[in-house]
């Protein structure tokens, strides 16, 4: 009977994870419809069915995968870059009260910097694609630091006190005291700030005009001004920001459970 029980629970959660989605997706696209059969100008507003005519296209074209693997790829070396260095930032800030006050004043400048300035700024300085991970990095990196840090002061004081007691060795104190127990926190922040790097990546690239990557193709589809193209570039942006999501997502019920 509880086997029963948590099946028919797992199938209801699965079909209203799935419901729900598609009826929101069905109301974007017959407001987008109704919209576009309003105002009667295709060029400038598409019909969904053309987009969606031209999103699947996209595959076969020349150097979509190599665009698509190219923006992904600097999306995940600004991310690890920025994990990295911001856990190791939040744990010297836990541990050392005047660090974390020198690191709390940078992290706020660099939260508070407009996005396209930073943008700009470094573009002075280096090529297009370095610039891009750089960018990722300054916007990704102050939200992990807060993330972790506030995770890295809740972790429970007795577990520092036993391996003190115990001694330890730092490396797996580290580890297994600080790191395994921030671990649900550490998903839940890089689920979104990873989408978002990659959103603040894809923008750079715009901005910038990185050849062969998905931001250098939207900036190439608004300069011929075919906006049934910009828009299937931009619904593959979308879905490549959910699709990161989601295996954060798994991830994170993966590890979680071996945790347990």
């Amino acid at each position: 009977m509880k086997n029963n029980y948590h099946s028919k629970r797992w199938i209801k959660g699965v079909y209203l994870n799935v419901l729900y989605p598609i009826l929101a997706l069905a109301i974007f696209f017959a407001l987008w419809a109704i919209v576009s059969a309003a105002y009667k100008k295709p060029l400038l507003l598409p019909m969904p069915d053309a987009v969606v005519s031209r999103f699947f296209s996209l595959f076969k074209e020349e150097n979509f995968w190599y665009a698509v693997f190219s923006s992904l790829l600097r999306t995940f070396i600004a991310f690890t870059i920025s994990f990295l260095t911001a856990y190791l930032f939040a744990f010297l800030a836990a541990k050392f009260a005047p660090v974390g006050k020198i690191l709390d004043t940078l992290v706020a400048v660099l939260r508070a910097a407009p996005t396209v300035a930073v943008i700009l700024i470094a573009y002075a300085f280096m090529s297009s694609r370095a610039m891009s991970v750089v960018v990722g990095f300054l916007i990704a990196f102050p939200i992990l630091y807060a993330n972790f840090l506030t995770a890295l002061r809740s972790v429970d004081k007795n577990l520092i006190t036993m391996a003190s007691i115990y001694k330890v060795k730092k490396s797996s104190a580290v580890l297994n005291v600080y790191f395994l127990n921030i671990l649900p926190s550490v998903f839940d922040a890089s689920k979104s700030t990873l989408s978002l790097t990659l959103k603040v990546v894809i923008a750079a690239e715009i901005l910038t005009s990185v050849s062969k990557s998905v931001g250098g193709a939207i900036k190439n589809a608004n300069s011929t001004f075919e906006i049934d193209y910009l828009l299937a570039w931009t619904c593959m942006a979308i879905l490549l920001s959910f699709l990161l999501e989601i295996l954060v997502a798994l991830l994170k019920k993966s590890c979680v459970r071996w945790e347990k």
